[in-house]
């Protein structure tokens, strides 16, 4: 026997669409609440819908799409501080240490390795 939840229809299209939300601004807020409560679910509900349909709880897929978009900036060529502000971090290090947390290298170093790669 399965202790699996199950959702109703418009909580799961809640997920989704929150989903397509931070995948298409991948800088946003906690917007999670206001969507819920625009919804009529609770926040908590919604981040369980979100987590048991794409593997991932909001804060993680949250972080793993600012990176993602961050990494792809740095190959664009922008700089750091433009990165910082375009995904809404406080500071360029608030940036660089998220940075370097998720992928073990700093966004300097990261820019350094493309050059290398671009020359050889």
């Amino acid at each position: 026997m399965t202790n699996e939840k199950k959702f109703r229809k418009h909580v799961i299209k809640a997920a989704g669409t929150y989903k397509t939300l931070l995948d298409d601004h991948c800088a946003l807020g906690d917007k999670v609440a206001e969507l819920s409560s625009l919804l009529g679910i609770s926040r908590n509900v919604l981040q369980q819908a979100f987590k048991k349909q794409y593997g991932k709880g909001v804060r993680d897929y949250k972080l793993m799409t600012r990176m993602e978009r961050g990494r792809q900036l740095l190959q664009e060529g922008k700089d750091v501080k433009a990165i910082a502000l375009a995904l809404n971090y406080s500071k360029p290090r608030a940036f660089t240490t998220a940075f370097k947390k998720y992928f073990a290298i700093t966004p300097t170093d990261f820019v350094k390795q493309l050059r290398i790669l671009k020359k050889t």
